[in-house]
């Protein structure tokens, strides 16, 4: 399934932000980031205990490094890859999404 996000205008670089959707008649959410003119992203669930990542609606915890970090348990993240390099899931994985563009926007391919 193909999702339209946003409008690549509309995102900010080095800002994750926070997309719920309905897929199936279920809820499933994702974060979104553009680093370094590429956008990666992910599903919006921590892969400790399935917690979303951000702490209020729109908004995550980083590092100074860069890390996203789970607000209930700490666990830190790698922004390229998902990999979790500190906290209770050290090694675990955020799950990505595929990111596809055209000229003017931002979809995720659901699978």
């Amino acid at each position: 399934m193909i999702c339209k996000l946003a409008g690549i205008n509309e995102i900010k670089k080095d800002q994750w932000y926070e997309f719920n959707l309905e897929i199936e008649n279920a809820p499933f959410s994702l974060m979104l980031q553009k680093k370094n003119n590429q956008y990666v992203a992910f599903k919006n669930y921590c892969p400790h205990q399935g917690r979303r990542m951000n702490y209020s609606i729109g908004k995550f915890l980083t590092t100074s490094e860069g890390n996203i970090v789970c607000p209930a348990h700490g666990a830190e993240f790698k922004p390229d890859s998902g990999l979790c390099v500190n906290g209770p899931c050290l090694g675990s994985s955020l799950e990505p999404v595929h990111i596809q563009l055209n000229e003017e926007s931002i979809f995720a391919i659901i699978k």
